[in-house]
């Protein structure tokens, strides 16, 4: 941004990017900020935290929440991922429903009861329209249920950009006026170990997602310049079983070094500095079931409420 702003006339505001797994949302918050922030995989439940992509221009800001994807409450991990997305649509300007139109049942009852309990407008965003033979038309998806509860529908390719500057200028038009809430040069409000975490976590999905379950989890311990201007991080893969840490090390180290190699170039992009990323991994047992070790981990269950009254 090269001037300052007019109060007057300068919209501002959160959407909040919600839907299944897999449909989407992290490909167009990266497209639409222009960095990679949040990480992409074919695997569900790849994004876990809720994640803030910042789009500053002249006359705006728009602040970006990328949410966990939305699944069925199978166990207490899933249940916090749930109340996360839950949270983060009850308190935005406006909602990005995202639904992949490959998708044979794009719309479950967790994401509708979200969208429910939702006061803030919305739009409906059926992604992946590169995949289609001709041009999209809404009625040509009839599985899309309750159109008119949309304020507006747009077909859009989050891979490859087509059709997000409508969107961008309608979401401009139903932001309301307001103030620019993070610095300008600001893309996200995750620190650098945030989203280093997050880039091991996705590397170790892209090459273990087959034969390893959703319980890895990555936590940096150190970053720190050393004398010689390289960043040391020490970053630490969590898993739930002794034969997972096994195949997180790989034989002689080899799958642990490979995570680092994919990892680090990411992260050095990212940072705009050489880094010597240093990988542990350390087995939690079945974390993802104990709600203290959630915590640990930066997820934090409701407490559920007493059916028992009071005598």
């Amino acid at each position: 941004m090269n001037k300052t702003p007019d109060p007057a006339t300068f919209k501002s505001g959160y959407v909040a990017i919600v839907g299944k797994p897999n449909a989407g949302k992290s490909t167009l918050l990266n497209r639409i900020v222009g960095e990679k922030l949040a990480i992409i995989s074919r695997k569900p439940q790849t994004t876990r935290d809720s994640l803030i992509g910042i789009l500053s221009r002249e006359d705006a800001q728009i602040v970006f929440v990328d949410t966990p994807g939305i699944i069925e409450a199978k166990n207490l991990l899933n249940s916090c991922l749930i109340d996360a997305a839950s949270d983060a649509a009850r308190d935005v300007d406006l909602i990005y429903h995202i639904v992949d139109i490959t998708d044979s049942r794009p719309e479950t009852p967790a994401v509708k009861k979200i969208l429910q309990e939702a006061k803030a407008p919305r739009f409906l965003l059926a992604n992946k329209i590169d995949r289609l033979p001709g041009k999209f038309k809404i009625e040509d998806f009839p599985r899309f249920e309750n159109l008119d509860s949309y304020q507006a529908v747009f077909g859009i390719s989050a891979l490859t950009g087509q059709n997000l500057q409508p969107l961008l200028e309608r979401t401009l038009d139903t932001l309301p006026e307001g103030p620019m809430y993070y610095d300008p040069e600001m893309l996200s409000d995750r620190n650098l170990r945030f989203l280093t975490a997050e880039i091991v976590r996705e590397k170790t999905f892209e090459l273990l997602g087959q034969e390893l379950p959703y319980s890895v989890a990555v936590q940096v311990e150190e970053y720190k310049e050393r004398s010689e201007g390289k960043f040391y991080i020490r970053a630490v893969i969590y898993v739930e079983r002794d034969s997972q840490k096994g195949m997180v090390i790989g034989g002689g180290g080899r799958m642990l070094k490979k995570i680092g190699s994919l990892a680090r170039p990411d992260i050095e992009k990212l940072a705009g500095h050489p880094v010597f990323l240093d990988l542990w991994v350390k087995v939690r047992k079945n974390w993802t079931k104990k709600e203290t070790d959630l915590r640990f981990f930066g997820y934090y269950p409701r407490k559920k409420k007493s059916s028992g009254g009071s005598s």
